[in-house]
């Protein structure tokens, strides 16, 4: 029974992988990163991993009883009203009329369910046949008391619930660029691009040929956006922190930012 678990788990990864292979920009290699919390890991400097999991996948993908806000995922979400988010005078007035406190869609709160400190990471909802229930007994290094925060360390991987100084997420790039301010006639207009296609290399999502990522009918801007969780930024550098580009030369705040 454990090797057919762990066959499901890694047949499961492997699906979600090979999936996720449509929209990565770059090579996709988790096992390469610090994404790989398990035994088979860790990446030089990570703060915070397994002692006693060698599955790569687990931490957020579980093949059977996963949450499906998101692919098979295999830990809950927080709450999608928690976040204070950036603003600005200079943001536009489609923008600045959403509350600072918005919810954040499902997309990144499947980012957030461990960067923002309030999960740990070895709080999943399946663990595997070696580990048993609960999810508790992972052995986290730098974590002995399972204090959620120390799970991540210090600065950027943890985010915290104030985003304020993080770009703005879960907003819709038509609705931004439907604004006045960037229309003719207008004080910015230019300054955005169009979301355009994959093929056209002036547009976002083609910007050349590596452009961003969008979300449903109203291209909403999430986290994966600009990152990529499974990219292997160790063999290619310029991909590092989980870019779905490089940005190189700022390419990546340029495919949005007509500047």
């Amino acid at each position: 029974m454990k090797k057919l678990v762990s066959g499901l788990v890694v047949s499961g990864c492997l699906l979600l992988l090979c999936s996720g292979l449509a929209f990565a920009k770059g090579t996709a290699g988790v096992a390469n990163t610090w994404h790989n919390l398990s035994t088979t890991g860790p990446v030089a400097g990570m703060a915070s991993y397994a002692t006693n999991e060698d599955e790569v996948c687990i931490f957020c993908h579980t093949p059977h009883g996963g949450n499906t806000t998101g692919p098979l995922w295999n830990r809950s979400l927080p709450g999608a009203s928690t976040y204070t988010q950036y603003n600005s005078v200079t943001l536009s007035s489609y923008l600045q009329g959403l509350s600072a406190s918005r919810p954040v869609n499902d997309e990144s709160l499947l980012c957030l369910s461990c960067h923002d400190g309030t999960i740990s990471v070895n709080h999943l909802l399946n663990t595997s046949n070696d580990i048993g229930i609960p999810e508790t007994t992972f052995v986290m290094m730098g974590d002995p008391t399972d204090t959620h925060i120390i799970n991540l360390g210090a600065g950027g991987p943890n985010l915290g619930t104030d985003l304020s100084d993080d770009h703005p997420i879960s907003f819709s790039y038509d609705s931004v660029l439907g604004d006045a301010i960037y229309q003719p006639g207008g004080a910015r207009v230019g300054q955005l691009r169009s979301v355009g296609t994959t093929v056209d290399i002036t547009s976002a999502l083609g910007w050349q040929g590596e452009g961003v990522r969008f979300f449903g009918a109203d291209h909403r801007v999430e986290c994966s956006s600009c990152h990529d969780p499974h990219v292997d930024y160790i063999t290619n550098t310029a991909y590092r922190p989980f870019l779905i580009r490089p940005n190189t030369g700022s390419a990546l705040c340029l495919a949005c930012h007509n500047k």
